[in-house]
């Protein structure tokens, strides 16, 4: 079973993680983890610094869940991607790559992430080439 897990940072994304852990463990799944930077453009030199900080952060939360996964000696994959709306490149890499499922936070980031990503759960619920499972 090939399964994507799509992460935040948010507390539910972590809970995502978890589940994954679990199904690595009892089931054998071979996990992908998948975050995806809102892009914040790159007109002003400021906003480069933006995305920089943003590129940062995300990456930090795969290097997290990497270790997650690395401390029950389990292997993972991880994807980082930047984009303008973040279920488009999960769904997109979902189809392209057949998982079996997608393991996400049933909500994620607060404030400006939130404001960028809208529902990224939603969206994937709805067009998703595979089961999803929504973390709480």
């Amino acid at each position: 079973m090939k399964v994507l897990i799509p992460i935040d940072g948010s507390e539910h994304s972590r809970k995502a993680l978890e589940r994954g852990l679990e199904l690595a463990e009892k089931q054998g799944a071979k996990i992908t983890i998948m975050s995806v930077a809102p892009a914040a453009g790159t007109i002003l030199d400021e906003m480069r610094n933006i995305q920089d900080k943003l590129n940062e952060e995300y990456r930090d939360w795969l290097d997290e869940a990497k270790a997650m996964f690395a401390a029950k000696g389990i292997e993972v994959e991880t994807v980082f991607e930047i984009g303008l709306v973040p279920a488009n490149n999960i769904i997109r890499l979902a189809e392209e790559e057949k998982f079996d499922r997608i393991i996400m936070g049933a909500t994620g980031q607060s404030g400006l992430a939130r404001i960028l990503m809208g529902s990224t759960a939603g969206k994937v619920v709805a067009n998703a080439p595979c089961e999803v499972t929504l973390v709480r």
